[in-house]
């Protein structure tokens, strides 16, 4: 990687220690930790990782421990959205191991065209041997197929299936916060070899679109929680724009 690229990385988390911990972390501590002790103990929870972790290539910023972040959190968004459905505590533990397998396998095909669409047919490929139902597997394979943002996503005809897909997509969403320039973007860069400047060329219109994304959440949950993820994001944003301006000016 560019040491520039390095360099706008650290100052990013530097950024990051500085703000607070998302609302959401703190409203809902007993459902991320319950999620986190499924993601742990789970066997097809543990076995998938297991998939992901030899398979999945960690570029574009979207490797295991982004895969990690989106399932744990997507089991804590499905835990409070399973209560407002009024699901006893037994199906939510069902529904949040559905949909942390759809978390792990989102983005086992990221760098294809139309990786979305790619990875719910590898999804499905993958998952013929768990110990799931075809209602399950099917659940798994729409949720995947729907996280995209900005394109209309495919009604799932169950109501639990249709929360797990609002709730997957919420999840990765989350992601769009700071972890866009904890990572990601550096990433990405690397991967597609830009350079500093047509980064710092494009800065404000990836700001905008990120931007955009805070009327996009689809769950309760979601649109509670997904606007401060994003503004939060928005602001290292901000700052490391001044730091690559910065950075240009050193080049002239």
């Amino acid at each position: 990687m560019e040491e520039i690229f390095k360099k706008m990385m650290a100052e990013s988390i530097r950024i990051v220690s500085s703000l607070k911990t998302p609302s959401f972390y703190l409203d809902h501590k007993v459902k991320v930790q319950m999620s986190e002790d499924i993601y742990h103990n789970n066997a097809d929870v543990i076995r998938c990782r297991d998939i992901i972790a030899e398979q999945l290539i960690d570029n574009f910023g979207h490797g295991i421990e982004h895969a990690q972040k989106v399932t744990i959190d997507v089991g804590a968004i499905v835990y409070a959205e399973g209560e407002r459905l009024l699901l006893g505590l037994d199906h939510i533990k069902k529904a949040i191991v559905v949909a942390q397998l759809s978390g792990l396998l989102h983005d086992i095909k990221r760098t294809e065209p139309n990786h979305a669409k790619a990875s719910a047919r590898e999804a499905e490929i993958k998952l013929k041997d768990f110990t799931l139902n075809a209602e399950e597997r099917r659940i798994i394979v729409q949720a995947i197929s729907n996280h995209e943002a900005f394109i209309e996503p495919e009604k799932v005809p169950s109501c639990i299936g249709q929360m797990i897909s609002d709730s997957l997509y919420d999840a990765d969403k989350f992601r769009w916060g700071t972890d866009n320039f904890t990572g990601t973007l550096w990433y990405m860069a690397d991967f597609r070899r830009a350079t500093v400047e047509s980064i710092t060329k494009n800065f404000p219109r990836g700001l905008e679109k990120i931007r955009k994304i805070k009327d996009t959440f689809r769950t309760a949950t979601g649109r509670k929680y997904g606007p401060e993820f994003i503004d939060l994001g928005l602001e290292v944003g901000e700052k490391i724009y001044e730091c690559l301006l910065s950075e240009i000016l050193k080049l002239i």
